[in-house]
């Protein structure tokens, strides 16, 4: 009996349970469509749980993280000044009076009243994304430029009684020229301490986002974290020499019990 109790108790020795955990990459998004402005903040949720609980895991596995809140910046115009000009301007043009391929040119007139009118969105708008203690910004910074032309004609008169004198025409052109600073916003944050304990504690992260300034959408917010999965204990083989070694022992405590 006693050689037995020994013999597992060298097993128990020398027999090592080398536990291990394994990385395992995760990640949770959230598609949004919040509109904030200047001053206006959101606070914001990510709930890792059921997640984690598909992989047979708990929030306590959770090691470390990476936040991603995107945006977008859409040009907001203002109307930054507008002016109107008087064109005037003639044309020969070809008429179907024609003989032996000999065609009449006669000379138009054009008026043309322009309404120039000038958009503009100076306003690098900021977010400000915060989880635990860190924080970060992003501007959208991207420069556009670009016009628009539209116009009708308001009126036509033959200069005199004949076609073939020509016609004056009037026109109303309206031209808008557009300029602004807008696009993507994008805030990455390494979650730390004070974030991770956060989510750690029952697997929801909390963040707020904040308009610094101007105005944009708030459109994902995506996390991707990893857990560690604890691997199977590993037996380590106890060495052939270690086990004679208990066999002798326990041989020589039964002989010394026999003797007693």
């Amino acid at each position: 009996m006693v050689s037995k109790k020994f013999l597992v108790g060298i097993a128990a020795l020398f027999c090592a349970a080398s536990v291990q955990a394994a990385a395992m990459p995760l990640s949770s998004a959230l598609s949004l469509d919040q509109y904030l402005t200047t001053g206006q903040s959101r606070n914001l949720q990510i709930d890792v749980n059921s997640l984690l609980a598909g992989k047979g895991l708990a929030s306590s596995s959770i090691s470390s993280g990476v936040l991603t809140v995107s945006g977008f910046s859409s040009a907001d115009f203002d109307i930054t000044g507008s002016s109107v000009t008087n064109v005037n301007y003639s044309e020969d043009r070809v008429t179907t009076d024609c003989n032996k391929g000999q065609c009449k040119v006669v000379n138009d007139n054009f008026h043309v009243k322009q309404f120039n009118t000038n958009y503009s969105d100076s306003i690098a708008d900021q977010m400000k994304v915060t989880a635990g203690g860190a924080s970060g910004t992003d501007s959208a910074e991207d420069h556009n430029a670009f016009n628009s032309d539209s116009g009708k004609i308001e009126d036509t008169k033959k200069k005199t009684g004949s076609e073939n004198g020509g016609y004056n025409r009037w026109y109303n052109q309206f031209i808008s020229h557009y300029d602004s600073l807008s696009g993507d916003l994008v805030v990455q944050l390494n979650l730390d301490s004070l974030a991770l304990n956060d989510l750690l504690v029952d697997g929801i992260l909390n963040l707020s986002v904040n308009s610094v300034l101007g105005q944009f959408n708030v459109t994902d917010v995506r996390l991707d974290f990893e857990a560690q999965e604890a691997v199977p204990p590993a037996q380590v083989p106890v060495p052939t020499s270690l086990l004679l070694t208990g066999l002798g022992l326990a041989a020589l405590a039964t002989t010394r019990r026999r003797k007693a």
